[in-house]
């Protein structure tokens, strides 16, 4: 049994090892009540379903995601895989079971720990702090692919004999449906928008279907103004110096000096996560003449960038969020993100092409159309609703009962 003991503005979680060849006494500091309990549960429940293994494993959950980083995710990982899963093992795998040992992790103990996930509130920015929003769908299926990933290669490397993540299953989410302008309100905010670069970034964004780090990517030479076509093949993100470092600028097509010495991210345009986001994109002729006009007030600069400051530097997300927010306050519309013109696109382009996925995936740049169908498919159910009813006005009302009358029976 594991006992808690006080100390000063500490706890000490104090237990038995068992692990080696003599017992040992161990005390495990933590700075709140709350972190020391859930250790004590964990502890707890492990001396009920600990496992063999093949080999004695002194390992640290921790210790093992270090080797797991600079082995597989060096080597296997793009620049944002590599920054969102380090991002992820700091924030959530480290505070929660870093200390506990490789075998210690059961099926059982996956369970109490993917429930104890659920609980946990989101985190963001640089200091990991609590959003105060719940922790999200997708982070707890990040942490799922992650997590099971991870252990798979510490079956490879024989430090368990089965992966204890394998046929683990999250707690049950409620979907939320996203939350995106209609086509009226899309442009209801172009028609009351004064900004032209927030104008000409909007309507790019819709007719494109882009994301917003595809967006701000764009430069001149992306643009055929003879075929009516836009080119995607980088994209704009900011990333840790340390993610910079340990995949030695791999992905990197440009970095941006950093305006502060002290910086601990760079601005940088790098390749595309898929292959599929690599494309080449049809856009409206009015939306071609409204880019080639404002192609006449845009500065020249050395990487001629569409949306850039006249020093040449691009214009970052969060600028352009904040410009988005303020239109949609003046417009008089939701507070939708900028990503939700994505949504916004899809959903217009699967309505004009009565659900042509593929048509729309060579747009959207979804490595998968499941990924589109997973997000949209009450489009293609109200589309195949509206093919019933025309197959019913053009087929069967007109000619179903007169050939029923006339009908012979097959012998």
């Amino acid at each position: 049994m594991a006992s808690i003991v006080k100390r000063n503005k500490s706890y000490a979680v104090v237990y038995t090892d068992t692990s080696g060849e003599k017992k040992r006494q161990k005390w495990e500091t933590y700075y709140s009540l709350e972190e020391a309990q859930q250790r004590k549960e964990l502890l707890e429940l492990c001396s009920h379903t600990r496992t063999k293994v093949r080999r004695q494993c002194v390992q640290t959950v921790e210790q093992f995601f270090v080797q797991y980083v600079e082995l597989y995710g060096v080597s296997h990982w793009s620049l944002s895989t590599y920054q969102a899963n380090y991002s992820l093992i700091r924030r959530y795998l480290i505070p929660a079971i870093g200390m506990m040992r490789l075998e210690e992790l059961t099926p059982l103990v996956v369970a109490h720990l993917y429930h104890r996930f659920a609980q946990l509130p989101q985190q963001g920015g640089r200091c990991h702090e609590p959003t105060g929003k719940p922790i999200t769908t997708q982070t707890l299926r990040s942490l799922h692919k992650l997590l099971h990933s991870a252990f798979e290669q510490a079956v490879l490397w024989e430090y368990l004999q089965r992966n204890p993540f394998h046929g683990a299953s999250l707690p049950k989410s409620h979907p939320t449906s996203l939350a995106f302008l209609i086509p009226e309100q899309v442009w209801q905010l172009l028609d009351d928008c004064t900004n032209p670069i927030l104008h000409m970034a909007v309507t790019l964004a819709f007719a494109g279907t882009l994301r917003k780090g595809e967006l701000l990517a764009l430069t001149w030479q992306d643009v055929n103004f003879v075929e009516g076509t836009i080119r995607v093949n980088k994209t704009l993100y900011r990333v840790s110096n340390h993610a910079l470092t340990m995949l030695q600028g791999r992905d990197i097509l440009h970095q941006f000096p950093p305006l502060l010495d002290t910086a601990c991210t760079t601005l940088v345009l790098k390749r595309p996560k898929t292959k599929a986001s690599n494309r080449v994109i049809y856009l409206p002729a009015s939306v071609m003449s409204e880019l080639k006009a404002f192609r006449t007030s845009s500065p020249e600069t050395e990487l001629g960038l569409i949306f850039c400051y006249p020093d040449g530097r691009p214009i970052q997300e969060h600028t352009l969020t904040d410009r988005f927010h303020e239109a949609l306050k003046v417009a008089g519309l939701p507070q939708v993100t900028f990503h939700s013109l994505r949504h916004s696109s899809i959903t217009y382009k699967l309505v004009l092409s009565q659900g042509d996925l593929k048509a729309v995936q060579g747009d959207s740049g979804h490595a998968q159309v499941d990924m589109i169908t997973d997000l949209y498919g009450h489009i293609l159910e109200n589309n195949r609703m509206t093919n019933a009813k025309r197959m019913d006005e053009a087929f069967f009302q007109k000619g179903y009962s007169k050939q029923e009358s006339n009908a012979r029976p097959i012998s």
